[in-house]
């Protein structure tokens, strides 16, 4: 046991305490059925917020904290936040990088699973977990790990949050792996989707040369399947691929005039700012979508000195986005018009945008397991005016792409199986949002996990492509 106490205030032995809540069960205020349940009392409040984390019965096994339990890589939250109040950073960081190989990059992107579960949110604001894990990526120093020797076994499409943990773990297990990146810099997404503001180059080039150091090899601005083929890759004796190319193909709003000048999707023009264009898009524009995706473009073209409004077809609280990024956005002086659908892009006589045509919507019934549907609402069409329209409902894997690099007859047999990573083909995985669709960095990060384990068993078992 870990715990001390002749009185009414135990002293816990964090280092031995192995949360098997013999203590807690053994408490007489816990056996008590009045105090225990008390409206008034702390306890009483943490039961009332239980949901489904129960505390193990004495005997049996422990049980994950809430925010262990919900981060999709299993991180130890409570171990490294103990260490941080105890002033131990560096012992803090590199219990995070047991588990996470990209602490900087979340402690800026990440979406908080963690937070959301934290038990202390049901009594007062959870714990600032995300930042205190920046605090700790920026406090402490990367361990140098010795790099895998010999040449790369595993080639992996795409560098991005999946891509780099897969390459991670395989370099950890001893398994040299290649990164092919048809963007210039590594990072997928990271590097170039993502604005600054929101996670700092610095952040993201700490955790990615550190991956790098281990061994793991990068070839940048090179496109499978049209810079280098399956093979090219057999004759340098890669054994394994890998993809993990993300989801950059961005969805249509399918309405007319939609391919209008001055309509741009949002990873264009995220991606056309960080190659340097600071160009405003026009005095007013609009936004239309309401995931991280529409946030970063609403906040990059506010930055750019436009004024901008995002039209979203449901409620606030309805986002994707983080709301976070939504309260920034607001400060930042980002305006928005719920429950709104855009039916049609208003063209001028030269072929230009300037404007949308809209309908209110209602929230009717929530279909199974997602969001309440939004229902047009008849005679509430209106127009809203805008010199420029930035479209971001969403992305989708470049499936085409890659099986056209595949080549007809492996195409054929591609199938993508959500829950191993395969792909029929033998010797080939898929990882992140190429295999998943669009998610959060961190669950990028737990798929990249899981498909570097498939991988490795694979290379055990003498397998080749």
């Amino acid at each position: 046991m870990g715990v001390e106490g002749r009185t009414h205030r135990p002293v816990v032995d964090h280092g031995i305490c192995g949360a098997c809540a013999v203590c807690f069960h053994g408490c007489p205020a816990e056996r008590v059925v009045e105090v225990r349940d008390g409206p008034d009392s702390l306890r009483g409040r943490v039961y009332r917020g239980a949901g489904s984390f129960a505390l193990p019965v004495p005997g049996s096994p422990a049980q994950d904290p809430p925010c262990r339990a919900a981060c999709p890589l299993g991180q130890d939250v409570p171990g490294y936040l103990r260490l941080l109040a105890e002033g131990r950073i560096q012992e803090a960081l590199d219990r995070i990088l047991e588990d996470n190989p990209l602490p900087a990059v979340c402690g800026h992107v990440c979406t908080r699973p963690c937070e959301a579960a934290c038990t202390r949110s049901r009594i007062h604001d959870a714990v600032p977990i995300r930042t205190l894990k920046a605090f700790a990526a920026l406090g402490g120093r990367r361990t140098p790990i010795a790099a895998v020797g010999g040449g790369p076994l595993v080639a992996v499409v795409g560098s991005g949050p999946a891509g780099l943990t897969a390459a991670h773990d395989l370099a950890r297990s001893g398994f040299r792996s290649m990164l092919i990146e048809s963007h210039n810099r590594p990072g997928g997404m990271l590097a170039w989707a993502v604005p600054p503001f929101r996670l700092p180059r610095e952040a993201l080039e700490t955790d990615i040369q550190a991956i790098l150091e281990m061994g793991v090899e990068l070839r940048a601005g090179l496109r499978f399947g049209k810079d280098v083929g399956l093979g090219d890759l057999r004759e340098e004796g890669i054994r394994a691929l890998l993809l993990a190319a993300g989801a950059t193909r961005s969805l249509a709003l399918e309405i007319p005039g939609e391919d209008s000048q001055g309509v741009v999707d949002s990873l264009a023009f995220l991606r056309r700012v960080h190659a340097g264009d600071d160009r405003p898009l026009g005095g007013r524009v609009l936004v239309v979508g309401g995931g991280s995706a529409a946030m970063d473009a609403a906040r990059t073209a506010r930055r750019l000195g436009s004024e901008v409004l995002v039209v979203y077809r449901r409620e606030r609280r309805d986002m994707p986005a983080d709301p976070q990024e939504v309260e920034e956005a607001a400060a930042e002086g980002v305006a928005f018009c719920f429950l709104t659908a855009p039916v049609r892009v208003i063209v001028d006589r030269d072929g230009r945008m300037q404007g949308l045509e809209c309908v209110r919507t209602r929230l009717g019934e929530a279909e199974s397991g997602a969001r309440p549907r939004p229902v047009p609402v008849p005679g509430t069409g209106h127009e809203i005016a805008g010199d420029a329209l930035i479209t971001a409902l969403g992305q989708a894997p470049d499936l085409p792409r890659i099986l056209e690099a595949l080549g007809k007859e492996h195409a054929a047999r591609f199938r993508l199986d959500p829950e191993s990573g395969e792909t029929g083909l033998a010797g080939i995985f898929a990882a992140g949002d190429f295999l998943n669709g669009p998610g959060s960095v961190v669950e990028a990060m737990a798929c990249g996990r899981r498909a570097a384990r498939a991988v490795h068993e694979f290379l055990r078992r003498g397998g080749s492509l």
